[in-house]
């Protein structure tokens, strides 16, 4: 793993209970959101390196999290529940959005964040996380 932790931003009881214990056995830094208002809020105050979200909040979607993190350093996946797991979809990686990829069931979830977790964190990016 990197020698800076990752920083992530949980969106949604539902993600919070499927992942967090995943996320912080690996020793990602995660703080956690239940509407689009708290997590609106905390993107701005906060440089998050990943962002994983239900897409159905309880105040609305969570498309608009897609605006607030484009630009930035931040990987972004929506999800949502389905009968035998949840489907996962990576809208952003390192800022840009992502296009034609594809969904991910639970498990596919897993390795491909645990080869974010792996990944180096380039420099501009500890700068904009240290300066958030």
């Amino acid at each position: 793993m990197s020698a800076k932790p990752l920083f992530v931003l949980l969106v949604g009881e539902n993600v919070r209970s499927s992942l967090l214990p995943w996320l912080k056995a690996r020793g990602a830094r995660c703080q956690f959101a239940r509407s689009y208002r708290d997590a609106s809020f905390l993107i701005f105050y906060t440089g998050f390196d990943l962002v994983l979200s239900e897409y159905q909040l309880p105040d609305r979607t969570a498309f608009p999290l897609l605006d607030l993190l484009e630009g930035s350093s931040a990987t972004l996946f929506f999800g949502t529940r389905v009968e035998d797991g949840s489907l996962w979809l990576r809208m952003l990686e390192g800022g840009k959005r992502c296009i034609g990829v594809p969904l991910l069931r639970s498990h596919e979830l897993t390795t491909a964040l645990a080869t974010l977790l792996n990944a180096p964190v380039e420099q501009s990016q500890q700068e904009a996380v240290s300066a958030g």
